[in-house]
């Protein structure tokens, strides 16, 4: 579950050489809204294009309403793992006050 109380599920699979099927679930409202247009991206130019320039910030920026939403980030964690260009390991944002 994130900070914010909804759980989003992302699965993906690389369907060709450089693009990878996406399947966002989510139970925010915001994502809900992206989850049906986000379905294939070009890994390469997601991870190794400009931020905005990619399918999936592009998407989302209309939509999700608090630009510190770690699903963007999740998503492309995704993608770089199912394209194999990093090693399927947990990421963690810890914040201490």
């Amino acid at each position: 579950m994130s900070t914010c109380g909804f759980t989003t599920i992302i699965r993906a699979s690389l369907e060709q050489k450089r693009m990878v099927q996406l399947k966002v679930e989510s139970e925010c409202p915001s994502w809900q809204k992206v989850q049906g247009q986000l379905k294939r991206v070009d890994a390469y130019k997601e991870l190794f294009g400009k931020l905005h320039e990619g399918e999936v910030y592009r998407l989302s920026s209309p939509f999700i309403p608090h630009p510190a939403c770690l699903v963007p980030a999740g998503i492309m964690k995704a993608v770089e793992v199912a394209a194999g260009l990093a090693l399927p390991r947990d990421g963690f944002i810890r914040v201490t006050g």
